[in-house]
């Protein structure tokens, strides 16, 4: 009530008591069936034939199920459901275990249903990421056969940029399990932890004159303008370290190593403090620093320091990486804007060097041959004249060492190191790192391929790592790769590579390389009766509204097994206001035997609800996959019903010259009207040959012999009743909890009212006035005051139906002529 405070007009809104009740649906169908894939047990919308290809296959399964929904489509039903369904005993899904690259089990994918289907999906993996040591792709497909008998890839996928990381928003399961169509994927190893860390490719080495502290002298330190990074740890916000502090003024050579503050032996420990000290300190995070060195061995310096200390590359070279790590998450570095040492020291990805997450060590191993970081060490220390050509698969490639020698100003030609660029000056190497001299091997690689089209394989560069992978063959090929050097064998670079198969494969198909092989996929045998009771649970918890249920026939099932099918289904369509299409059984095989005592259409009825069905004969021809074959008509009526609805209304008996099957080729029985007239008082609804084509001759339910007297005997008041039921029993919901007298009462007269009349002014009653047509009754005579008292609002709806003319009688009469009298 309007709080009234002045005088003047006050506004209220009334409300007007009218709630439009909206007609359902009629014609929606559910399918259940075997098929070649797709989920077992969940039901699938399907607006299209495509759409059921997609998800099911029409791929023949031991049942009609794809070539009843066929028909369904090419008759005019424009949205289904389907459940594939099975006997659950044997059914199981194909599945694969991918391992990482310390071979223990990492990310196990199970085929996304049951079946043979799931033994052809593919896996592959790749590290061709923003962060290579940390994220990795995931290629899915499946081999399929072409019309020309070739296999080819269908159903590709990738999922990229995947971590193992629970917490990451990529997180590998997460992410392919939402948008897969082929395969759900586990974590194995949740739990398992590496360390997060990002490692230099700085490479130092002892020169003539040249020591090891002079090179990182000029490198950070007093007086050193690249001192400076940005460091984040464990997931907190960068921040910057400082490297001016280190002091390098010591001047003893060897440098003692018991002057911790000065001397290089202690460098990384001295890192290590100003990192956690200065930068880390108060954030809960911390970091360990490290600087492997290899070549003469660690902080090992030259004999005669100040003389010629001898070829570049032999006792007096050093190879060094610098390592910071954390042992509680990942640890990212990027360039400082000013005094930077990231770019000349090669920390962080995008400056050449490692970045590994903490949950890297759990990916799976990519597929084909990739090197290994365990190898970058001995890439960084390898000379480029250690080896000339590269060898995969028995197919020499040169990689024209000599183009990528270098000039020193020590005098004489000597060997890049394998990280070094053609333009380099020395050895401190601050442009690609060793994924630079990968990429000159790579692009040999690729470049011998476009020269050579029996060179089937292709190579690419992953931050640190080297790919070679076979473009053909088969799923298990691996990829074999060697060096030469003048002719001879060149040095193992594949002493800790990954040599994967091509492709992972679900099943037990694949080789045990980087993956464990699980079970083979199995469709399940047919459907048993507990199945499909299953199914109508699930049915009913997940699917709000169907009208038409459609049990295409199983191969499997003996005609015995599939009448006990019915009466089950009947009463499931009776709880859900929908209707029965059912097929003839095989051993109908003339009139007589449709309507035999033993086998005939009274065997269909034991157990059935007869008014929430009916049964169409006989089978029709379809052309499948070029062969022709007889199956049941449900499917095809189901569509008719669709298209009769869209035209005429659901009172329109789907039945009539109109009521053409599209989609068909023949019948498998022709009846004359003598044998059809043996059928229809039985309630056998025939499928007739006509020149007009093949039509749907009956309209009666199961309820419809003429011996029942049934007032449920035709299928458009059967189905016209459960469309009003339906319809008004949503759109009634409004009415619970209101309070219940006249005013109540008057809205729920008011709208049923208007929704009765709107089918009357369509044509759906007898009756020439609403009077005549339907009634409708909610008021103190249909509700007492004992109701009233239990809560009870009693409406009684009356409706006049139309029944088919199914007789048309025409009365012929001669005439005499005018007779006078």
């Amino acid at each position: 009530m309007s709080n009234l405070t002045y005088p003047g007009v006050y506004i209220k809104e009334v409300p007007s008591g009218v709630r439009t009740i909206a007609g359902v649906s009629t014609s929606i169908a559910m399918f259940l069936g075997r098929a070649k894939q797709g989920q077992l047990n969940k039901p699938i919308l399907c607006l299209s034939f495509e759409d059921f290809e997609r998800t099911f296959s029409s791929t023949f399964a031991d049942s009609d199920l794809a070539r009843s929904v066929k028909l369904f489509f090419s008759n005019g039903g424009n949205r289904c459901y389907v459940m594939r369904i099975a006997d659950m005993t044997t059914a199981r899904a194909s599945s694969v275990a991918l391992q990482n690259e310390g071979n223990i089990d990492t990310l196990q994918l199970d085929a996304k249903s049951e079946g043979l289907f799931g033994d052809s999906i593919r896996a592959h993996v790749d590290y061709d990421t923003a962060l290579p040591e940390t994220t990795f792709n995931v290629t899915l497909f499946r081999w399929e056969q072409n019309s020309s008998g070739v296999l080819q890839q269908t159903l590709l996928e990738t999922h990229v940029n995947l971590s193992m990381d629970s917490n990451s928003s990529r997180y590998a399961p997460d992410v392919i399990n939402r948008d897969s169509a082929l395969v759900d994927a586990t974590d194995l190893t949740a739990g398992v932890l590496g360390d997060g860390y990002s490692q230099s490719g700085f490479a130092v080495s002892a020169r003539t004159n040249t020591i090891y502290r002079n090179q990182w002298m000029a490198t950070l330190g007093a007086g050193v303008s690249t001192n400076r990074f940005m460091i984040s740890v464990d997931g907190i916000a960068a921040r910057e370290v400082n490297l001016s502090s280190l002091d390098f003024t010591d001047g003893t050579h060897p440098l003692p190593l018991t002057t911790p503050a000065n001397t290089v032996a202690n460098l990384a420990q001295r890192i290590q403090d100003v990192i956690n000290n200065d930068v880390l300190s108060g954030t809960g995070a911390s970091v360990t620093v490290e600087i492997p060195a290899v070549g003469g061995g660690p902080y090992t310096y030259p004999a005669d320091p100040v003389g010629p200390a001898g070829p570049v590359g032999q006792d007096n070279e050093f190879t060094s990486f610098l390592r910071i790590s954390s042992a509680n998450g990942d640890v990212t570095i990027e360039p400082a804007t000013t005094e930077d040492l990231a770019v000349s020291l090669m920390l962080g990805t995008g400056q050449g060097g490692v970045e590994v997450g903490q949950h890297a060590p759990r990916r799976p191993a990519p597929s084909g041959y990739v090197t290994s970081m365990d190898d970058l060490v001995a890439f960084g220390s390898m000379l480029q004249s250690d080896f000339d050509h590269i060898v995969v698969d028995g197919t020499s490639i040169s990689v024209a060492g000599g183009a990528h020698d270098i000039n020193t100003t020590g005098g004489g030609v000597v060997g890049a190191r394998m990280y070094q660029d053609a333009t380099a000056t020395d050895q401190n190497d601050g442009r690609g790192g060793v994924q630079e001299k990968l990429a000159i091997l790579a692009a040999a690689i690729n470049d011998h391929a476009l020269s050579d089209p029996g060179f089937q394989y292709e190579a690419a560069v992953w931050g640190n790592r080297l790919s070679i992978k076979a473009t053909a063959g088969g799923d298990n090929q691996i990829v074999v790769v060697t060096t030469e050097s003048g002719g001879g064998a060149g040095p193992n670079i594949s002493a800790n590579a990954i040599d994967n198969t091509r492709y992972y494969a679900l099943g037990n198909s694949g080789l045990a390389q980087f993956q464990t092989p699980g079970l083979p996929g199995n469709d399940g045998g047919k459907p048993l009766a507990i199945d499909y009771e299953n199914a109508y649970r699930i049915i009913d918890n997940e699917i709000d509204l169907f009208n038409l249920l459609i049990l295409p026939r199983d191969h499997d099932n003996s005609d015995a097994e599939t009448r006990r099918l019915w009466g089950p289904a009947s009463v499931f369509c009776q709880k859900r206001r929908a209707f029965l299409l059912m097929d003839p059984p095989d051993d109908w095989t003339t009139p007589q035997a449709a309507t035999s005592a033993a086998i005939g259409v009274n065997s269909l009825r034991v157990g059935l609800v007869k008014n929430r069905s009916a049964v169409f004969y006989p089978k029709v021809q379809v052309l499948d996959n070029s062969k022709e074959v007889y199956v049941g008509a449900s499917g095809a009526i189901a569509g008719l019903m669709a298209r009769v609805d869209g035209a005429r209304g659901v009172w329109k008996a789907p039945a009539g010259v109109e009521a053409d099957l599209r989609g068909v080729l023949g019948v498998e029985h022709k009846f004359s009207d003598d044998q059809n007239g043996v059928l229809n008082p039985k309630a056998v609804n025939t499928i007739r040959l006509f020149p007009n084509g093949i039509v749907s001759w009956g309209a009666r339910t199961m309820d419809g012999d003429d011996g029942f007297g049934s007032e449920w005997k035709y299928i458009p008041i059967v189905r016209t009743a459960l469309y009003i039921e339906e319809s008004l029993y949503r759109g009634l919901k409004w009415a619970v909890f209101e309070p219940n007298d006249e005013p109540l009462w008057s809205q729920i007269r008011l709208n049923v009212g208007a929704f009765m009349h709107n089918l009357f002014r369509q044509g759906a009653f007898q009756g020439a006035t609403p009077k005549e047509a339907y009634s409708v009754q909610c008021d103190a005579t249909t509700t007492t005051q004992n109701d009233r008292n239990l809560g009870i609002v009693n409406i009684y709806v009356g409706f006049a139906p139309l029944k088919p003319a199914e007789f048309v009688v025409l009365h012929l009469q001669q005439l005499a002529g005018q007779v006078q009298v």
